[in-house]
């Protein structure tokens, strides 16, 4: 009995360890790839917006694109709205939040018990919540009912809804934040056009069929007024600023042919062991 369980110990300390060298290497491979890539001609100009990232809380380098984007422009409500956080731990205002702002967010996948116990410093102080399914007709209403706490202006809105992520943006016209910040599907290059069939009730099933193309949402996000400005290096998130904002400030260049990323997961593993601080 105890042989046989020296050898469990054995072979679970070298699978653990092997384990450990594979991360290891993964994170060395994303960390040389990510170095690589800033080096090319496409981020020589220190205006882009991809050599100032960082994470704090975000999944990659949102926190230090929406971090430079706000030195660049003013921003006046330090209020913000985000639709899609799953557990709030890992999304695009958790720092700005953490930094005093205050703000909106809505997930109907959010486990409340978890999620009260986490945020219990936060909640209706600088922070309301809403367990919520959105959709292009609700969206507008969801947001009305917490205007009160939101106040007139909002500096940013944050979205990630999967299937339907272009269809309620694109329907959302209660507030005009200065910066929006919106997931795009990197599968699908920088010049085409292409727009997920809206599904109220769709869950994403893993597949490439969600969200929209970059190039529609520069479209559609130009008839709204605003300019893309560029997107995050791992090829998730496009990054939106209002056009009277953007003079001078960004690389003149707004076009999705110019700032599109592919899609890079594997470059998530150089974030893993970045800053995070604890809720």
């Amino acid at each position: 009995m105890k042989k046989s369980f020296k050898s469990f110990l054995n072979k679970f300390f070298w699978f653990m360890s092997k384990s450990m060298r594979i991360h290891s290497i993964n994170r060395m491979l994303a960390e040389n790839n990510y170095h690589n890539l800033l080096t090319s001609k496409k981020y020589e100009d220190n205006r882009h917006l991809i050599n100032h990232g960082f994470k704090v809380y975000s999944q990659a380098d949102e926190d230090g694109i929406i971090n430079e984007i706000l030195n660049r422009i003013s921003h006046t409500s330090k209020t913000f709205i985000e639709l899609g956080i799953q557990d709030g731990k890992e999304c695009n205002t958790l720092y700005l939040l953490k930094s005093g702002w205050k703000g909106l967010w809505v997930d109907m996948s959010t486990n409340l018990d978890n999620f009260e116990k986490e945020f219990s410093n936060h909640l209706n102080k600088n922070l309301i919540f809403e367990k919520k399914r959105i959709t292009k007709d609700n969206v507008n209403s969801i947001i009305e009912k917490k205007k009160v706490f939101l106040g007139s202006t909002i500096d940013l809105l944050s979205i990630d809804l999967s299937i339907n992520t272009f269809h309620i943006l694109k329907n959302l016209d209660i507030y005009k934040p200065n910066i929006v910040v919106t997931e795009y599907n990197a599968k699908l290059r920088e010049n085409i056009e292409w727009i997920c069939e809206y599904d109220e009730n769709g869950i994403w099933d893993g597949s490439d069929k969600f969200g929209a193309s970059l190039k529609s949402f520069e479209i559609m996000m130009s008839k709204k007024g605003y300019s893309l400005v560029g997107c995050n290096i791992t090829g998730i998130n496009a990054f939106f600023v209002k056009k009277d904002l953007v003079n001078g400030k960004f690389i003149d260049n707004f076009s999705s042919e110019f700032h599109y990323e592919p899609l890079r997961l594997w470059l998530i593993k150089k974030y893993e062991n970045e800053l995070k601080v604890s809720i």
